[in-house]
C-alpha cells in the first residue's frame, strides 16, 4: 500500500516508520522541512504541497492537532481526492467532529475513518493501540496497514463513525485517574508516617512491578522516574490537560453517568495550574512526559 501521512511529529514519524518497516510506501507532508528530511532518511518520500499527497496516495493518514487544523487539511484535500479514497484521522479529535466529517466524505463516495491512537513514544518500537470507527468495509480494506502500525492484537473495529475517537476519549479519561492514583500513592509513602525513614520509592516501585496486582506499564514508567530522581525539586507541579479528559466528563454528565474519579483528576490538573501543584502532580507531569513526550515545566532556581 502507498500511504500519505500529513503531520510528521513524533507520532506521525513513528507511524511512518512502522508502515515502511512492513514493506509499504509512504509519502509525507509537514510544515517542517526538518521533519520531512527525517522521513526521507527513513526511506519515505515527501511533497511540499498537501494536495500532492492526495494525488499520490489513495489512503491518507492525518496526524495533526485536533480541531480547526483537521478541517483545514480536509478542505485542502477534498478537491483532489477520488471516489473510494480513504482518509484516517489518527489524532485526538472530538467524536462529534468525526461523525460530521464522515458524512462529508460519504456524500462524495469517499471514506473517513476515526482512529483513536494510543502508545505514545513507545509505540514506534512495540506498536500502537488503534481504536477505529467508520465504514466497516474501509476498515477491512486497510487492515493490513493498521496491523503494521499496531502492537499484535492492538487494533480493533469499534463501530460506526465517531466510535473510534469516542473510545479513545474515554481511554484518556481513565488515564487521568490512573496517573493521579499512582502519584498520590507515592506522595503518601513519601510524606506519611515513615517520612523520617525516607522509604525508597525506587525499591518500592520495583517490587510492585513484579507480581503485584497494580503492576502496569504506567508503574514501569513511574519506576524509571523515581529511579533517576525521587525529590523532583526542580520540577513544577503544573499539569496540562488535553481536551479528551474534559470531553469524557462532559459526556458522562450529559448521560447522567457518575465519573467521580476522572472528574476529580481533571479538577486537580486545573488546581495545579493555579497553584503550582504538589509532589503528586509533579509525578503526573513527569509521567506524561515519559509516555507522550509532553513538556513539563522546571522551577527556576
Amino acid at each position: 500500500m502507498n500511504v500519505g501521512i500529513i503531520g510528521l511529529g513524533r507520532m506521525g514519524l513513528a507511524i511512518a516508520q512502522r508502515i515502511l518497516n512492513a514493506g509499504h510506501t509512504v509519502v509525507g507532508f509537514d510544515l517542517s522541512k526538518e521533519l520531512m528530511g527525517q522521513l526521507t532518511m527513513m526511506g519515505g518520500d515527501t511533497t511540499d504541497l498537501i494536495e500532492q499527497v492526495a494525488q499520490q496516495a489513495r489512503i491518507i493518514w492525518l496526524m495533526v492537532p485536533a480541531g480547526e487544523v483537521v478541517d483545514s487539511v480536509i478542505e485542502q484535500l477534498l478537491p483532489h481526492l477520488k471516489g473510494g479514497d480513504i482518509v484516517v484521522d489518527g489524532g485526538n479529535s472530538n467524536f462529534h467532529d468525526s461523525m460530521r466529517r464522515a458524512d462529508l466524505f460519504a456524500a462524495r463516495d469517499m471514506f473517513f475513518l476515526d482512529c483513536g491512537t494510543s502508545g505514545g513514544l513507545h509505540g514506534k518500537a512495540v506498536g500502537f493501540c488503534l481504536m477505529v470507527g467508520g465504514d466497516k468495509a474501509a476498515y477491512t480494506k486497510i487492515y493490513p496497514l493498521l496491523e503494521a502500525i499496531a502492537m499484535p492484537e492492538g487494533v480493533g473495529y469499534m463501530g460506526p463513525s465517531g466510535t473510534g475517537h469516542y473510545v479513545k476519549m474515554v481511554h484518556n479519561g481513565i488515564e487521568y485517574a490512573l496517573l493521579q492514583a499512582y502519584a498520590e500513592g507515592l506522595h503518601v509513602i513519601k510524606e506519611g508516617t515513615f517520612k523520617d525513614q525516607v522509604l525508597d520509592l525506587d525499591e518500592i516501585t520495583r517490587v510492585w512491578n513484579n507480581g503485584s496486582i497494580i503492576r502496569s506499564f504506567i508503574l514501569q514508567l513511574l519506576h524509571d522516574i523515581v529511579q533517576k530522581d525521587q525529590e523532583l525539586k526542580n520540577i513544577s507541579g503544573e499539569v496540562a490537560a488535553t481536551g479528551m479528559g474534559k470531553w469524557t466528563v462532559e459526556e458522562a454528565e450529559q448521560r447522567n453517568i457518575p465519573v467521580d474519579l476522572i472528574k476529580r483528576s481533571l479538577e486537580i490538573r486545573d488546581w495545579s495550574q493555579q497553584t503550582g501543584g504538589n509532589y503528586a502532580t509533579k509525578l503526573v507531569s513527569m509521567l506524561r512526559n515519559s509516555f507522550g513526550g509532553h513538556e513539563f515545566k522546571k522551577i527556576e532556581k
